[in-house]
């Protein structure tokens, strides 16, 4: 300890050898140096986990992972019309290259498909009384895969039936068409009902407006009348049967 005299003040000065300073300067640059150590493991340690994920995921060594290849086209196809023009395009995902498409089974008439560009299109000719099943196939460069689908295609010029189970021999009973075509029947029923009906009124007017000699011929000519109008609306509903009976016969 030593006395100082700095700017005209007395004062008390702790002094330190040599050694004691290099001591500190020693310790401080190792707690730096421990501090940059430690700072960059951190920053390492915080690193390290993205490294470890890297070949998990979707791009290795800058190549895109591509996904197993598999159709995605319903089981059941759109339904179809025959007559009238149908297009469907099938799907699928995955798989690496180009695509190339195929069906096992025999196509309805009429509709065809294109590889390439997996479009099935074409117009029906003829409707099928139950759904086609089909084997839908896609190929890529490395994989093929399958999925079973089914076609239902309708005949619009032909009505449902319903066959009958107490006659077999009996064409099978539209009734589709019967219910379309009831009004018609229902129609010739009011016809007659209200024909008839004004005939009666007629008659009977005309009988009490005429003289007694002459009522045996006014009722000869309604009777005539009468028949006419039942010949009428009974041979409309045979031809409107008929008709019915031949459309899906």
């Amino acid at each position: 300890m030593r006395r100082s005299r700095r700017g005209g003040h007395g004062g008390m000065e702790f002094g330190g050898s040599g050694e004691d300073s290099f001591v500190a300067v020693v310790v401080t640059k190792l707690t730096g140096a421990l501090l940059f150590i430690l700072l960059l493991t951190m920053v390492i340690m915080a690193l390290l986990p993205k490294a470890i994920d890297l070949p998990s995921s979707e791009k290795l060594a800058g190549e895109q992972v591509a996904l197993p290849l598999a159709i995605t086209t319903p089981a059941d196809l759109p339904e179809a019309i025959a007559g009238r023009p149908y297009a469907v395009a099938l799907a699928s995902t995955g798989g690496r290259g180009p695509v190339r498409w195929m069906i096992e089974g025999t196509l309805p008439e009429g509709l065809q498909l294109d590889p390439a560009t997996g479009l099935l299109c074409g117009t029906p000719r003829k409707g099928t009384p139950e759904p086609v099943g089909l084997v839908l196939k896609a190929a890529d460069t490395s994989d093929q895969v399958a999925s079973p689908t089914r076609l239902a295609i309708y005949q619009p010029d032909q009505p449902l039936t319903f066959p009958s189970k107490w006659r077999p021999a009996l064409p099978p009973i539209p009734w589709r068409e019967w219910f379309d075509q009831g009004f018609g029947f229902l129609v010739l029923t009011l016809i007659h009902l209200v024909g008839m009906n004004m005939l009666g009124s007629l008659e009977r007017r005309g009988l009490s407006q005429a003289d007694p000699d002459e009522a045996p011929a006014t009722r000869r000519r309604f009777f005539v009348y009468r028949n006419l109008l039942r010949l009428s609306t009974v041979g409309s509903a045979v031809i409107l049967a008929l008709w019915l009976t031949r459309s899906f016969g």
